[in-house]
């Protein structure tokens, strides 16, 4: 049986506050009752597949198709990936952990496509493994209609990342083949992946225990007379890239470029350590997983001060940036090739309101976006408030597990989630998830309140058994004629409960649901609150009454891009501040070395305008810096001559 991560450590929530001392390694639990459950037959869906989901607004045009069932009742641990894909034909590729009995003693992963409006491998989808135990799957699909599952195999004692190739496009008679690696190296699994340009297999996998690290590894399918035979991997994972922090690593390809784009969470100053560090980290390739760039800290998160307050610091100071990326992130690219990060940040606190050092951590729960082309945080959604139920289950905030997508006839960028109904949860204490979308018309740097697409009525105690959650929510990554395309589990109790031990509920057998989301069903306004993600303690509730409202967020520091760009010899760039203070705003050369001060003064709150003057520098690219009140924000800028 392939082992579970061991290192990740527990987080314990109080029944008021909803909040929990923890080590870095983030593991949220709850309490968990380990007997008295009995299997509950499972109930129907109030609406028959192919018909409307909700009836009553929100998504009104949505339908939805059952393509398999399960008993395993999550699909994953972290970052999710991609388990549906859409291949240039119009044909669905879905892959998904089942397991088919109660208790799942037997796991794989299994296969089904849709096409035609009908589903190829009927009601049920076939195995793809061949292993004695197997799952954590993720799926791409070629220009050309073949589907590619990648997952984890038991093929001995151990488990191992591999990529199947069907013989047929939609046949469901697969061939898995492992990317080899050194003797030496431990497990390397929970793979995701994606597929470029030029055909060829993108895999990013997560070495299982330990201080983990992660793995890169490019494969090319080979066909024979149009029969898919192999995958060839090359020479297999040889070393590991970086440490990271749980499984929390995506990758994704640009269909305009060779562009390949890696990220993952890390400590990048202390893997191990006490107090959470964790950043976003992002490589990139220009020639397709050739060679890779630096490693490029996104969120650039200091270190917390652990002897800030024993040294006479406000505790509310002291505990610096209080939303930090948690478990799981996703990855995309737009048509102008740029990178597009969604990931989860919670609410986090070194120290309490004595001064105490924890950390502390809440369940409150924010989403942001990253863009290569702004190099600015934006909220997508926050769940910025405690559940009513005892807690909410292993691995899991307010709301969590972010999926991007991109409609390329306007740009349009997506993004799915789960999100937890505060007060509706099981007579168990576990409350129950729903399938939340919205949309950024401007490259992410806006974006609408969400939709709750699936809509799943819930009140507080619900009988267990009568408890249904929409989870482990994800997109396929690009919108095809004008329809959003989603795979997510209907899950009949809330919970998970793969086996009598550690189960948050009763087992049930749940649908694989594949959802289909017109893109009118998804509002473009009114457009969700401006947040900083840069920010302190001031403003959230606190730890003796985090029922208070929340005051607003200050404002963050805005850097417009500069105009015109690129500009030829002088170019404008506006600032914009919330308040007065020390300003700094300097630009770089590509090597990082300081060629100019434009600003170093104290300025008062407002917009402000500068110019720079590139006449006595060599045409090239540079990098506009604005430094205020602890927060920084970078733009490209191009001089052309």
């Amino acid at each position: 049986m392939v082992r579970m991560i061991s290192f990740c450590l527990v987080l314990v929530f109080a029944l008021v506050a909803s909040a929990a001392t923890r080590p870095a390694k983030d593991r949220v639990v709850g309490p968990v009752a380990t007997s008295g459950f009995e299997t509950t037959a499972v109930p129907v869906l109030n609406h028959l597949p192919g018909t409307p989901l909700d009836d009553e607004g929100g998504t009104p045009n949505s339908t939805y198709e059952i393509i398999g069932t399960t008993w395993y009742d999550y699909q994953t641990n972290g970052t999710h990936g991609k388990q549906i894909a859409v291949d240039p034909l119009g044909a669905v590729h879905f892959a998904w952990t089942k397991g088919e009995q109660e208790g799942s003693a037997s796991r794989h992963v299994w296969y089904n496509s849709w096409i035609a409006d009908s589903l190829v491998l009927g009601p049920t989808g076939v195995t793809v493994d061949a292993s004695s135990r197997a799952g954590f799957c993720n799926m791409a699909a070629s220009a050309d209609g073949f589907g590619f599952p990648a997952f984890h195999e038991v093929l001995a004692s151990t488990g191992h990342a591999a990529g199947a190739i069907d013989f047929l496009p939609r046949a469901g008679a697969y061939t898995a083949f492992e990317p080899s690696f050194a003797g030496s190296e431990p497990e390397i699994i929970w793979p995701h992946i994606d597929m470029d340009r030029q055909g060829r297999i993108h895999m990013v996998a997560t070495e299982n225990g330990g201080a983990s690290a992660e793995y890169y590894v490019r494969g090319t399918p080979s066909y024979d007379s149009g029969f898919g035979i192999d995958i060839n991997w090359g020479d297999g994972f040889v070393e590991p890239w970086e440490p990271a922090t749980f499984i929390t690593i995506d990758v994704a390809c640009s269909r305009m470029s060779d562009r390949v784009a890696v990220a993952w969470i890390a400590d990048p100053t202390d893997p191990v350590g006490f107090f959470d560090d964790e950043n976003i980290m992002l490589k990139i390739s220009e020639d397709g997983g050739d060679t890779w760039g630096e490693t490029i800290n996104v969120t650039g998160l200091p270190a917390v001060d652990t002897s800030c307050v024993t040294q006479g610091g406000d505790w509310v100071t002291c505990n610096q940036d209080t939303f930090r990326p948690w478990l799981d992130l996703s990855l995309i690219f737009d048509d102008d090739d740029n990178v597009h990060i969604a990931y989860t940040a919670q609410a986090y606190f070194a120290f309490d309101e004595t001064g105490a050092a924890g950390p502390f951590g809440y369940v409150y729960a924010t989403l942001w976006h990253w863009g290569e082309d702004r190099e600015e945080f934006n909220l997508i959604n926050q769940a910025y408030f405690a559940n009513d139920s005892v807690a909410l289950g292993v691995n899991n905030l307010m709301c969590h597990r972010p999926s991007l997508a991109i409609d390329t006839t306007n740009g349009y960028l997506y993004c799915s989630f789960q999100q937890f109904d505060q007060h509706a949860f099981s007579d168990a204490g576990y409350p129950m998830g729903e399938f939340y979308v919205t949309v950024s018309t401007d490259n992410g740097q806006t974006w609408a309140i969400p939709t709750n697409v699936s809509n799943t009525p819930g009140e507080p105690n619900q009988p267990t058994g009568n408890d249904p959650s929409e989870r482990d929510i994800n997109l396929a990554k690009y919108i095809t004629d004008g329809t959003i395309h989603a795979l997510y589990m209907h899950d009949y109790a809330a919970g998970s409960a793969v086996a009598a031990s550690g189960a948050e509920g009763p087992a049930t057998l749940n649908d694989m649901i594949y959802m289909k989301i017109p893109v009118g069903d998804i509002p473009t306004s009114p457009l969700q609150e401006i947040w900083a993600f840069r920010a302190d303690s001031t403003g959230f509730p606190n730890f003796s009454d985090i029922s208070a409202p929340r005051v607003e967020l200050p404002e963050q520091m805005l850097l417009h891009p500069n105009f015109p760009n690129p500009f030829n010899p002088s170019t404008s760039l506006q600032f914009d501040l919330a308040k007065a203070g020390d300003v700094s705003l300097k630009v770089f050369d590509v090597t990082g070395r300081e060629v100019v001060t434009l600003v170093n003064q104290n300025m008062s709150a407002g917009a402000h305008v500068v110019s720079f003057d590139g006449s006595a520098f060599a045409s090239g690219v540079y990098f506009a810096r604005l430094e205020f009140d602890g927060a920084m924000m970078t733009r490209k800028m191009v001089l052309l001559k």
